[in-house]
């Protein structure tokens, strides 16, 4: 009886996982080589060429904790679908769904920390010291460690069912003994889970709506700046032209010969009036020369303004880019946490959900249950794409490896 156990067992667990599970082993596998890889250059960057810059104070951790949710989830995901069917260890099981919500947590709520750290500076004008960074992450810590213990006590391994008939032992939610604190805890972790998507949506729609009125702001401010500029030059030619004709008239009236330094006292740099000494004729060439001078007298102190400018502006477009490049974590942090959050509510709500489900839809839940695990390997690309400091900061530190090893040789 038990061998012919065994030979259903192990049959069904070898069909199933050539026809529909293979796929998920493999895109897992990409996740793991691809978190790893991404998030230790990101710390690498912030190591050795960006350490100690305040703004990006929580950065270095969510890589931390990014790259051990897609080592932990990854290598457990897997080991979770090559046994589908004959996980029999219930202290391992736990302990793989205890540190799957660890990590995940951690991450989770430092990009809800990271919100918080941009709503403040951006809405309210205010700075977060080190000590309150520092309890911020302490926090994000302290309650993934809380929210994960009910995974421990509300997962183990249970008989696995098909088509009615025992074909071995799967690691889940428990279907026995545990219902209701597990159907309460369901309940309670998407609550939670919709507590900080609202919470994120918030913050992040207040910096939006602050960075949109600023725009808009800046855009009137040019606008009318730049209507007062060319008044301003219209009346400055209009002065200049009046007084060049007042000056001609002078020229006239006197019958008198001026030399080139007395016109040019009025002008200066002017070159090309032309006065005889016996008569009115002369050659009136002096206004575009002398609308250039004035405007060069008058406008002395404008590239030192607008450099200052320029500087303002570059500093405030790096800010917002900075800002919203944390909008769209977020909001990939919030498409790929939410299926968990659905599979997770209908396990605690259906004890036989997995055993419900054909071999093909197993397989396609299954890989929205490891979707959370993208929002870990794709925030280095972010970085890379979105964060032009980053971007440089990567190069600069690609070139001091390359002649590291220049140097070796």
């Amino acid at each position: 009886m038990d061998l012919n156990f065994t030979n259903k067992s192990e049959e069904y667990r070898t069909q199933a996982m050539a026809k529909h599970l293979i796929a998920n082993v493999v895109v897992l596998s990409l996740y793991l080589i691809i978190g790893v890889i991404g998030n230790m250059i990101v710390l690498a960057v912030y190591r050795f060429q960006m350490e100690g810059k305040e703004e990006r104070y929580f950065i270095p951790f969510l890589a931390v904790s990014d790259m051990l949710t897609s080592v932990v989830g990854s290598v457990n995901c897997i080991m979770l679908d090559v046994m589908q069917t004959t996980f029999t260890n219930n202290i391992l099981c736990k302990i793989v769904f205890y540190t799957i919500a660890l990590t995940a947590g951690i991450s989770l709520f430092l990009l809800l920390s990271i919100a918080i750290q941009r709503y403040l500076i951006i809405c309210r004008r205010h700075r977060l010291n080190l000590k309150t960074r520092k309890i911020m992450v302490a926090v994000s810590v302290c309650l993934s460690v809380a929210c994960s213990v009910p995974f421990a006590v509300n997962y183990g391994v249970n008989e696995h069912f098909s088509d009615g008939r025992l074909v071995g032992y799967r690691c889940g939610r428990l279907k026995h003994g545990v219902y209701l604190s597990g159907l309460v805890y369901s309940i309670f972790f998407i609550t939670l889970m919709l507590f900080t998507v609202l919470a994120l949506v918030f913050l992040y729609g207040r910096v939006g709506w602050v960075i949109f009125k600023h725009f808009n702001a800046q855009k009137f401010k040019q606008t009318n700046v730049s209507k007062e500029t060319s008044t301003a030059d219209k009346l400055t030619n209009d002065s200049i032209t009046t007084n060049l004709q007042s000056k001609t008239q002078e020229l006239k009236n006197t019958n008198g010969s001026y030399s080139k330094l007395t016109v040019n006292s009025e002008c200066k740099n002017d070159s090309n009036i032309e006065a005889t000494q016996s008569s009115d004729v002369y050659t009136e060439t002096t206004v575009p020369e002398c609308s250039s001078s004035a405007a060069q007298i008058g406008n002395s102190t404008k590239p030192k303004r607008l450099k200052k400018t320029n500087r303002s502006k570059k500093r405030r477009r790096f800010k917002n880019k900075f800002t919203f490049m944390f909008i769209l974590i977020t909001a990939v942090s919030i498409v790929c946490y939410m299926p968990v959050g659905m599979v997770v509510l209908l396990e605690g709500i259906l004890p036989d959900f997995w055993e419900r489900l054909s071999e093909t839809v197993a397989a396609t839940v299954l890989w929205l249950y490891h979707t959370y695990i993208i929002n870990s390997i794709v925030n280095p690309i972010i970085y890379a794409f979105m964060d032009a400091e980053f971007s440089t900061a990567l190069k600069a530190l690609f070139e001091k490896c390359k002649c590291f090893k220049k140097y070796s040789k």
